[in-house]
């Protein structure tokens, strides 16, 4: 009989990182029947008592919204990830301007591991935007545990909206994007910043994890790439990593503003 680890295998070698790759889409219905769905919780979910982890495909996130089709699954980001990506865009701040001075909103946010781990800093607000009301509910249930500790930042919710829908936080704005859904919606979406940042004067800037529609992105008038490299994942995280990898890529781009 196979074992759960020989399907793991088959798996990361048909389907590459990250999930619901379009090419490899034919194979997640036979692969999601084979592969025994006992994950083991993520280092990060015992640690804190929540429940953030898992690998949920698109078709099984269904809102009765008619951007359902556009979605790309649930897989959450890596502490390790998360926490390296801020460090680079921190890095691009320019004085006087000071991350407490930004919003933070997680686009796609699941069940609100990005969210938690963001009120860990100083931000002015933080939010997570969420189009699947079951995941939604898990994330603000996660994030009620998750506050009981005193955290950097007090001010954060989880919106249970479409991303075109959400209305941007006033002043600055830092979005962090992980593949929550597919090319057709990422050009629309980056339509809607690019509309809403030529009215404002503060900055939108966007953290982009394993760009994997980057193009979309370099291709929109105006946005300025400031930092693409690698982040490594800490052995924990690389050890609870379904696909298996070490490392992942992340972008840092800011919108064009009015003068």
């Amino acid at each position: 009989m196979p074992t759960e680890t020989h399907f793991l295998r088959l798996w990361r070698w048909l389907v590459p990182h990250p999930l619901l790759n379009p090419a490899s889409a034919r194979w997640t219905g036979l692969l999601r029947r084979l592969i025994p769905s006992r994950e083991p919780r993520h280092p990060f979910d015992r640690t804190h008592r929540v429940d953030t982890g898992g690998l949920i495909y698109a078709d099984g996130l269904s809102a009765g919204h008619q951007h359902d089709i556009h979605s790309a699954g649930y897989y959450a980001t890596a502490p390790s990830l998360f926490r390296g990506a801020i460090e680079h865009w921190r890095a691009t701040l320019e004085a006087p301007v000071r991350l407490s001075d930004y919003a933070f909103v997680d686009i796609g946010c699941g069940k609100g591991r990005v969210v938690m781990l963001a009120s860990e800093y100083a931000f002015r607000e933080v939010a997570g935007v969420e189009l699947n009301p079951q995941l939604a509910s898990m994330a603000r249930r996660n994030l009620h545990r998750w506050m009981k500790r005193k955290r950097a930042c007090r001010n954060v919710r989880i919106a249970h909206t479409d991303a075109l829908s959400f209305p941007l936080p006033d002043g600055p704005v830092v979005l962090f994007f992980f593949n929550s859904f597919e090319e057709e919606m990422v050009r629309m979406w980056l339509d809607s910043l690019v509309e809403a940042a030529a009215a404002r004067p503060a900055p939108i800037d966007l953290i982009y994890m394993h760009p994997e529609h980057q193009n979309c992105v370099r291709q929109t008038p105006g946005v300025e790439l400031l930092i693409e490299t690698a982040i490594a994942l800490s052995p924990d995280d690389a050890a609870a990593d379904v696909f298996g990898v070490s490392f992942d890529r992340c972008t840092i781009y800011r919108l064009p503003r009015c003068a």
